[in-house]
């Protein structure tokens, strides 16, 4: 998880102009998936202005060594077609990675190089976030408890709240019949879960991702 959080941390104090961040995950019939991050910091470009000085080519030269090298990880612990790079003309930086089942969901989700999901973004919790599947239609996402030392409770950086914003996002391959959480909303074609809002509330201790969803069948 190191690797990210150094990501995060260089956009919040690097980049004080603001970025937008997402995290989705599609979910299969059978469980498997893919995953992908985007930051989307297209404000940050525009404030620059002039990319051609050194100062802003190694900046962006920053992000794109740190996701190679998370990529790089994700390949070695058995995630399959990982990419990652530019979109929208070099204004958004993404990541994406297929899993093939819970199992290395989990295991991608808990290992060093990890994601934005659940985490604590330097707090001090060894907990791990994890999903749990129960037959073959009941999907349980369980967080890690936030607690008050984290980078986004820190009551210093209040000032930039509503310039960082995060949306976490579920696809279905089926309806959803029932949802069980406190955040989450359900798409209008029940097919999709999302959370959303500032990127300091959702990480912040009274904030919880956690959900149960059971599936339609077909």
């Amino acid at each position: 998880m190191k690797r990210i959080i150094l990501i995060l941390t260089s956009v919040l104090f690097l980049f004080t102009v603001g970025c937008n961040i997402t995290q989705e995950y599609t979910f299969n019939k059978d469980m498997s998936g893919t995953s992908n991050m985007e930051i989307d910091i297209s404000a940050l470009i525009s404030f620059m202005g002039n990319m051609d000085s050194l100062e802003n080519k190694n900046s962006l030269d920053s992000l794109d060594e740190s996701f190679a090298t998370v990529a790089e990880e994700y390949k070695k612990m058995g995630a399959t077609n990982v990419e990652y790079g530019w979109k929208n003309n070099k204004t958004v930086l993404f990541i994406s990675y297929d899993y093939k089942d819970i199992e290395m969901l989990n295991k991608l989700l808990s290992a060093e190089t990890g994601d934005l999901l659940g985490s604590k973004i330097l707090g001090d919790s060894t907990e791990k976030p994890k999903f749990i599947l129960k037959g073959k239609y009941k999907l349980i996402y369980d967080a890690p408890e936030v607690s008050n030392d984290t980078l986004f409770n820190n009551k210093d950086m209040e000032s930039m709240k509503d310039y960082y914003n995060y949306k976490l996002k579920f696809n279905f391959a089926t309806e959803v019949k029932k949802l069980k959480s406190e955040k989450a909303e359900l798409s209008s074609d029940k097919k999709s879960i999302e959370f959303s809002g500032s990127l300091f509330d959702i990480f912040s201790k009274d904030y919880t991702t956690d959900f149960k969803v059971k599936l339609k069948s077909k």
